[in-house]
């Protein structure tokens, strides 16, 4: 120290001229001056020191000085460091971009980021293979939640709107639908709906049982309906004039 010495990154007035140079100070009061590299000298989180060993100082960009899995390499090289938000920065496939402006990336758990009809928020469609929602399983559409996959997608379901009709549903014999997805309409279905019933009842017959009760006219060769009753009723008024005519013949005989 003396004057005219050359002046030293050591905060001492090496040249005795009074005046401390503004590249010595440590305003941060962080160790480090801007003349041994200190990049911002108000801000004490800033300094040219790798605190954890990764490569990098605060200086040089790194966010995280207290953990090196956050650096500003590009392990994978996808464009990305950890300190730009790479999830995992040993795959490529993942990474915070948007190819395809859905506003998912493959980190937010963008299935394919080349479609901007699949992500995690989107609905399944029957659209030839596309994982829309991103839940593992291509064009397993169940609008109706019946449990079996629309037609439309290759699965079974012949009406994914209503979870009444479905390959386990029962024909239904008079509703004009094809309840168990088999091609065939109420009594079409010959299997569930024995041809003629049609009520949806067990009997497998429609038809009104005949009266036990014969009491039906019928003509006899004179032109004379009859009723032909089967316990004890007149046959024909001749019979009953008969009858008359014998009780008479009784009746004189006891008299005489």
């Amino acid at each position: 120290v003396y004057p005219g010495a050359d002046e030293l990154c050591d905060g001492v007035d090496n040249d005795c001229d009074d005046i401390l140079p503004a590249d010595e100070l440590d305003s941060d009061q962080d160790g480090y001056r801007e003349c041994e590299g200190d990049c911002d000298d108000s801000d004490d989180q800033m300094n040219p020191v790798d605190v954890d060993g990764d490569g990098y100082s605060s200086c040089d960009g790194d966010c995280n000085d207290g953990l090196a899995e956050f650096n500003l390499d590009d392990a994978d090289g996808d464009g990305f460091d950890t300190c730009s938000d790479d999830c995992d920065d040993e795959d490529a496939a993942l990474n915070p971009g948007d190819s395809d402006a859905d506003g998912w990336s493959t980190c937010d758990g963008d299935c394919d980021d080349d479609d901007p009809t699949a992500h995690g928020l989107a609905t399944e469609m029957c659209d030839g293979g596309v994982d829309n929602d991103c839940d593992g399983v291509a064009d397993d559409v169940d609008l109706d939640g019946d449990g079996h996959i629309d037609a439309d997608c290759g699965g079974e379901d012949c009406d994914d709107t209503d979870e009444a009709v479905s390959p386990d549903a029962e024909e239904v014999c008079d509703d004009g639908l094809d309840n168990n997805c088999d091609d065939l309409i109420d009594t079409d279905d010959e299997v569930a709906c024995p041809e003629g019933d049609d009520d949806d009842d067990d009997d497998d017959d429609d038809t009104t049982p005949a009266d036990d009760d014969d009491t039906t006219p019928a003509d006899d060769d004179d032109g004379c309906e009859c009723t032909n009753h089967r316990r004890g009723g007149i046959a024909s008024p001749a019979a009953g004039l008969g009858l008359l005519a014998l009780g008479w013949v009784i009746r004189r005989r006891k008299l005489g």
